[in-house]
């Protein structure tokens, strides 16, 4: 069963989210080194994205979601939660 606090519901939504699998790159930092990993979108708004990724995030974490194609959001993000082998990533301007 879903953690309601770890994950949101899809009623409280801020932004409608587009379903397609998009190729993105993450950078983030890794024992002082950056590190980019190349993860596939699960859908994504004006406000954030859910990617499928084997990269052992946290929620909190800092990353900047680079693009791969025009057309997916791009900027600097944080993780805002971690299920399984997905995380939703929320856009900080």
């Amino acid at each position: 069963m879903e953690d309601p606090v770890s994950r949101p519901s899809e009623l409280v939504r801020r932004a409608t989210r587009i379903s397609r699998r998009v190729s993105v790159r993450l950078a983030l930092k890794v024992g002082g080194q950056d590190i980019i990993y190349n993860v596939n979108t699960i859908n994504f708004s004006k406000t954030g994205l859910r990617v499928q990724t084997r990269v052992p995030l946290e929620t909190g974490q800092p990353v900047v979601a680079l693009p791969n194609k025009r057309g997916t959001p791009t900027g600097y993000c944080r993780v805002v939660w971690m299920d399984g082998g997905e995380a939703g990533l929320q856009l900080v301007h």
